[in-house]
């Protein structure tokens, strides 16, 4: 277990992940860290520094850099980028400062080669059952203030989907206590009065009666803000997310449910071991509608052994979904984004795919061109297990299906003939073009300088 006798003034550092920074986004690997520090080691002094909220970012860096004895990242694969120049610095300008590193990267990839560059490396969760809001940085405060605060219920989930980082882990879920979630939540409204609240948790409802306590919780204190979060389509039954508790939910302020909908091929689904089928997609989202509530359907494709007729399917549930109503989104279908271990990552590795064997490698890793996994945006696919037509058009799917089918419910004339233009592409199955190409190119320096 992790050492912190020695440690007194630690810096947690959370550096952005792309060239666009996510402001306003709460980073909760490295809060709850954070947080963990500030709570258990006694007279501390933590800091916690987030490139993506913070516009003078390394001038702080290098102000705090001098006061600290330890010095932590909290790492995804994609963050090393931006990581590794300040890693390098503290080792080369203060070697004294201990450099550790944590997050879902070393989780997986534990016998990673690390160099001399890390002094410890975490590969495993830390307790993350307190969050201390001082730590916040001001850019979250205000994005909690005007648009949504955020109020965490659990943590990971108990289903094995085969795509997902959680059957990686071979992690279950971790639902705090009601008592507490219902703390955070009155200190949240009481601080911030947010007009909306997001209750983050892989799956609300996989501990039902801690979801029926927050509602009955809500509507109890009167609140009037409006909420969203997860489900799993499967949780649409009776004694569950049924007729009565849906009216429940619609009066605490319920608007929005999220499902991982994935693909309409059963075949897919089954692979995938989603544990849910197409009729049950199509009765939750049906139901979401039913009362209102806008439901976010997110859909992925590009999975080994996808088949044109697996992804028709996929095509034909993202059809008939939209057909219900504007209460209904669409998000992708993204490309699959394998991630090591897993029986996936297993399949794919009969095809040449390797991730880098030493750390500094990853610093580079995502410039490839061809190299797709990790950005939404990305343009350009290097599947092997797809043939070289499939790989040009694939990347572009995400664009028609998701701006096509979505703006063209909006009520701006801009996006809405955007929409109607990339239903054409939708209706035809046509996923390349000029157009396409300038809309990529507008969006994605749209992004990168913060127009979004």
């Amino acid at each position: 277990m992790l050492d912190t006798a020695k440690m007194k003034n630690i810096l947690i550092v959370n550096t952005r992940s792309a060239e666009k920074k996510l402001a306003g986004f709460v980073m909760w690997g490295a809060w709850a860290v954070a947080s963990y520090f500030k709570k258990t080691i006694p007279d501390s002094d933590v800091v916690m520094l987030d490139e993506n909220n913070e516009d003078n970012f390394l001038q702080k860096f290098h102000e705090i850099i001098k006061t600290r004895d330890t010095v932590g990242f909290s790492l995804t694969s994609m963050q090393i980028k931006y990581s590794l120049p300040l890693i390098k610095f503290i080792k080369n300008k203060y070697p004294r400062i201990k450099v550790m590193i944590g997050g879902i990267h070393p989780v997986l990839f534990p016998e990673q080669d690390y160099g001399n560059l890390i002094d410890e490396v975490v590969t495993y969760d830390l307790p993350k059952d307190y969050f201390d809001y001082s730590l916040l940085p001001e850019k979250v405060k205000e994005t909690y203030r005007t648009k949504r605060a955020q109020v965490v219920t659990g943590f990971n989930c108990s289903f094995k989907c085969a795509f997902c980082v959680n059957s990686v882990r071979n992690c279950r879920y971790e639902g705090l206590p009601v008592e507490k979630i219902l703390a955070d939540l009155d200190y949240v409204v009481k601080e911030f009065k947010p007009r909306k609240i997001y209750f983050r948790d892989e799956d609300f409802f996989q501990d039902f009666e801690k979801a029926k306590a927050i509602v009955e919780y809500i509507l109890r204190k009167d609140y009037k803000f409006k909420w969203d979060t997860n489900s799993r389509v499967t949780s649409f039954i009776k004694g569950k997310i049924d007729d009565d508790f849906l009216r429940k939910m619609v009066r605490s302020g319920c608007t929005t449910m999220r499902f991982g909908v994935e693909s309409g091929s059963p075949r897919m689904l089954n692979y995938l071991r989603k544990g849910q089928t197409v009729e049950q997609i199509k009765f939750a989202v049906k139901q979401c509608v039913k009362y209102g509530l806008e439901a976010s359907c997110s859909m992925i494709i590009g999975i080994p052994g996808e088949t044109a007729l697996d992804r028709e399917a996929t095509y034909k549930l993202i059809e008939e979904l939209n057909s219900y109503g504007n209460k209904v989104i669409i998000l992708g279908p993204q490309l699959f984004r394998p991630y090591p271990g897993g029986l996936i990552y297993e399949e794919i590795k009969k095809y040449g795919v390797k991730f880098p064997d030493k750390f500094e490698d990853w610093a580079t890793y995502y410039d490839d061109a061809k190299n797709p996994m990790g950005y939404v945006f990305d343009t350009y696919a290097d599947y092997p297990w797809f043939t070289k037509k499939e790989n040009k058009f694939l990347p572009n799917i995400f664009f028609v299906a998701h701006y096509g089918l979505n703006y063209r419910k909006s009520k701006n004339i801009f996006k809405k003939i955007i929409g109607w233009l990339f239903t054409i592409h939708w209706q035809l199955r046509w996923f390349s073009g000029w157009d396409i190409k300038l809309f990529m190119r507008i969006r994605k320096l749209m992004l990168n300088s913060g127009h979004e």
